[in-house]
């Protein structure tokens, strides 16, 4: 068995066991190396060094995206400077952007869980994707590209826009996965038919992967029935890596959950979605990602 297959086949009890020990690692770097969390754990009577199961994160306190815009740019950096490979940062239309930073491994890590969502989404060497997020300070473009090399399949990292060569490379290199918004793939749809293109009959797409943007049944049918492939959803956020947190099944029935040792994703009291990654430059406990 190939250490990918072992990856996606790993018992609950395997998984679980990696995480607890990133999550012990994690909190006492957080309390010992970002002042923040310091002082939030010290007030909410959260010791860190007695953390022993998943079940005792209960305990932390909240983080909230206004704690994430207070700190920037470096407040909840974890690590040297001198470590940090690359940053990230979220668009900041609703405030003041928030700041991912990545250590090489915190990029191999993100590699292995968006990587590990193409395969669950059918993907394999033989695919080629074509990528058409954004590349740049947001995460969708070289996430998807991480991920992309990691399930060792063909990348062809077009980018966002210049639709009609989108459109060629498509039709002539035979691209078989298209990442991008779901509303830029409906674009290319479109601009693919205006051009006399039948898209359903001339692409080689098996499967989309689009996230960034929520999109109703409606048009999830009506990209399908345009360009004959599957739609699935992906989830991420800049607080918990980027994409590669969850990605939608094959059979679209339900999300995988794609973190294994890197972040766990749980529900507290009230139905709030709160995300604990284990990153070594920028990690979070208790981040409301609701």
């Amino acid at each position: 068995m190939s250490k990918i297959q072992k990856i996606l086949t790993a018992p609950h009890e395997e998984i679980e066991k990696i995480q607890i020990e990133g999550i012990k690692k994690t909190v006492v770097n957080c309390y010992e190396n970002i002042p923040f969390y310091k002082k939030s754990f010290d007030e909410a009577g959260f010791d860190p060094y007695s953390v022993e199961t998943i079940d005792d994160l209960k305990n932390a306190p909240f983080v909230t995206k206004q704690d994430l815009r207070d700190a920037y740019p470096y407040g909840m950096l974890a690590v040297p400077m001198k470590d940090v490979r690359e940053i990230h940062m979220s668009s900041g239309t609703t405030g003041v952007a928030t700041v991912g930073a990545y250590t090489k491994h915190d990029l191999d890590i993100w590699a292995e869980c968006f990587g590990r969502g193409l395969l669950y989404a059918g993907g394999n060497e033989e695919d080629i994707i074509q990528i058409a997020y954004g590349y740049g300070l947001f995460t969708g473009g070289l996430g998807a590209h991480y991920g992309s090399l990691w399930s060792e399949a063909t990348v062809i990292p077009i980018s966002a826009g210049n639709t009609e060569r989108q459109i060629r490379i498509m039709r002539e290199m035979g691209s078989t996965m298209l990442m991008c918004t779901p509303s830029y793939a409906m674009h290319i749809a479109d601009t693919a038919l205006a051009m006399g293109i039948d898209p359903a009959k001339e692409f080689n797409l098996r499967v989309g992967i689009h996230g960034a943007e929520a999109f109703s049944d409606n048009l999830r049918a009506e990209l399908e029935r345009k360009l004959n492939y599957k739609v699935l959803d992906i989830y991420g956020l800049t607080e918990t890596m980027g994409p590669g947190v969850a990605i939608e099944c094959l059979e679209q029935q339900h999300f995988a959950r794609l973190g294994g040792g890197a972040w766990l994703v749980v529900f507290r009291e009230h139905g709030d979605l709160v995300g604990d990654n284990l990153h070594d430059a920028h990690p979070f406990v208790g981040c409301m990602a609701s």
